[in-house]
């Protein structure tokens, strides 16, 4: 069986989410250690390098996506040369997650559930955990009890009025459209 482009390189990037899951705060639902895989890439930014990650995807069309995921990751683990931030990390990642991209959304989920890099925010966090559910079948796996225990902590402090609200933009939501109360 020969598996496309378009398959593996989302499959590899499910299993590299779940090893650095670790570090933003969370772990895989099955609780077992993953291998880390690493994509590299030629085009990466180099400690001390002049060439931004803006020339990177701008020289790398095809790629783009997949460099800026790696950079976001590089950022958010301090490795490669790039300076740890989370907040240039989450930065990233929502650039992708707009752009539904479901392991973007699925690290910014986690970012926000665990209030690293961005401000906690729980209706947030379940925002883009239930996209990234919605959008990758491998995801909504393994964020199906992260995503019930949220909900349940969320209708304890919500009204089913506004779960409702969120729900219905959650599955009014499209790649460029911005959601009013939920941004």
């Amino acid at each position: 069986m020969r598996l496309q482009a378009a398959t593996f390189i989302p499959l590899l990037l499910v299993i590299y989410t779940h090893s650095v899951n670790a570090d933003i705060g969370s772990s895989p639902s099955s609780g077992r250690q993953q291998e880390a895989i690493s994509v590299t890439l030629n085009s990466a930014p180099q400690a001390g390098s002049t060439s931004s990650l803006a020339h990177t995807l701008a020289t790398t069309p095809d790629n783009a996506p997949l460099v800026m995921y790696q950079q976001a990751l590089n950022y958010l683990l301090g490795r490669n040369g790039a300076t740890k931030s989370a907040e240039k990390a989450a930065e990233l990642f929502k650039t992708l997650a707009e752009q539904n991209w479901s392991s973007a959304q699925h690290m910014l989920g986690n970012m926000y559930l665990s209030g690293k890099g961005v401000k906690k925010d729980d209706i947030l966090a379940y925002k883009w955990l239930s996209l990234a559910s919605r959008n990758n079948f491998q995801l909504a796996e393994a964020i199906q009890t992260k995503r019930k225990k949220l909900y349940e902590k969320l209708q304890l402090s919500l009204s089913s009025q506004s779960l409702n609200k969120i729900k219905s933009s959650i599955a009014e939501w499209s790649p460029g459209k911005r959601m009013q109360a939920l941004n």
